[in-house]
């Protein structure tokens, strides 16, 4: 008996709570889109904890767990799976989402990576250089207690914004074929990849979007982020 497809909808770098993402241009979507899928997966840095323009990160952890409850419970038949990227890492939220998913039957979450099917889907900042999977874990460690940036520092990251250096930055670091590479490689570490059916790999991290993307047996897509100047989009698959 042939396994049934199952839809799901992919979003990654929302980087909700943070001051230049255009976050909430796109809640309505998202909670349309939800409701209309088998899966919906946050595939990492859903929430800023970092650049969070709230009071603290305690409070950022509060109003995220706000929105997670009334998505889940609005779309009760769609699963909702909550990928953590390097920006909510975070270990107040991990306590929070512990307690939040044992009282969601229909939310779960994952600190690296989540595969269904045919398909993995992870955060993908180990595009940035070449990682095995313990030296993520040592990577994303260096956040697990991180307290939200100064008032100097987001100046500074308004400036570059408005200059458009974020575009230009992120295109120059997250080229296609390395990128892919360094995903591929990462999914090799971790014992995933062709040679066990795996066939797409949906991934966020560099803001720049790749859709259908081949790379030796595997095809990549990203819907990059909702701030200004970039691509955004949701992902669309079947597994």
């Amino acid at each position: 008996m042939m396994k049934p497809i199952r839809t799901v909808c992919v979003v990654s770098d929302l980087h909700m709570f943070c001051r230049r993402s255009q976050w909430r241009d796109v809640i309505d979507m998202i909670h349309k889109a939800a409701a209309g899928v088998d899966l919906f997966v946050f595939n990492g840095d859903t929430f800023d904890f970092k650049w969070t323009m709230l009071r603290s990160v305690e409070e950022t952890v509060e109003q995220a767990l706000a929105f997670l409850r009334e998505l889940a419970t609005s779309c009760p038949h769609t699963r909702i799976h909550v990928n953590l990227g390097n920006h909510d890492h975070v270990q107040a939220f991990i306590h929070a989402l512990d307690a939040l998913t044992r009282e969601t039957p229909n939310l779960t979450w994952h600190p690296y990576y989540l595969r269904v099917g045919n398909t993995m889907f992870l955060h993908g900042d180990v595009a940035q250089r070449k990682m095995r999977h313990h030296q993520l874990e040592r990577y994303r460690a260096g956040g697990l207690h991180r307290r939200k940036q100064g008032q100097w520092k987001n100046r500074v990251y308004d400036a570059l914004l408005e200059a458009g250096a974020h575009v230009t930055v992120s295109r120059l670091a997250f080229p296609r074929r390395r990128t892919a590479r360094l995903l591929a490689a990462y999914l090799r570490d971790i014992g995933h990849g062709p040679h066990d059916g795996v066939e797409q790999v949906c991934f966020g991290h560099t803001h720049v979007r790749m859709s259908a993307y081949e790379y030796r047996g595997l095809t990549f897509h990203n819907g990059g982020a909702p701030f200004r100047g970039m691509d955004f989009h949701l992902i669309h698959v079947e597994v």
